[in-house]
């Protein structure tokens, strides 16, 4: 899972511009199938005073969604997930801090931010 050439590149171009105040790497049981897991890479910067955040989330593939419908007449329609834990998928979150709080943004917000 860190054979990922995209997010090295990313890092390296934020490394090279604005330098890098923290990173690393935690594993976490996904929310919805607790036998499996998924990675976070992060790292952190500053620029002009604000605080970033970059998160590159690499987990298992999600292949397949089932709906389950409640037998009764005011039941909610709920998902469940089908996953293949041979086949990852990576995205990468985008977030700067308000306050205490890290709050995600677009990565259009990201470049007019870092312009």
């Amino acid at each position: 899972m860190n054979n990922d050439p995209g997010w090295d590149k990313i890092v390296d171009a934020i490394d090279a511009k604005f330098g890098i105040d923290r990173h690393g790497t935690k594993t976490e049981p996904l929310e919805d199938r607790h036998d499996l897991n998924q990675t976070v890479r992060f790292i952190e910067f500053s620029r002009s005073g604000q605080q970033f955040r970059l998160e590159r989330i690499t987990k298992p593939a999600i292949m397949d969604r089932k709906s389950i419908h409640g037998k009764s007449a005011n039941a909610t329609v709920r998902f469940e997930n089908i996953y293949d834990p041979e086949t990852t998928s990576s995205k990468t979150v985008y977030l700067h801090q308000v306050s205490d709080e890290w709050v995600e943004m677009d990565g259009d917000g990201l470049a007019a931010a870092l312009a």
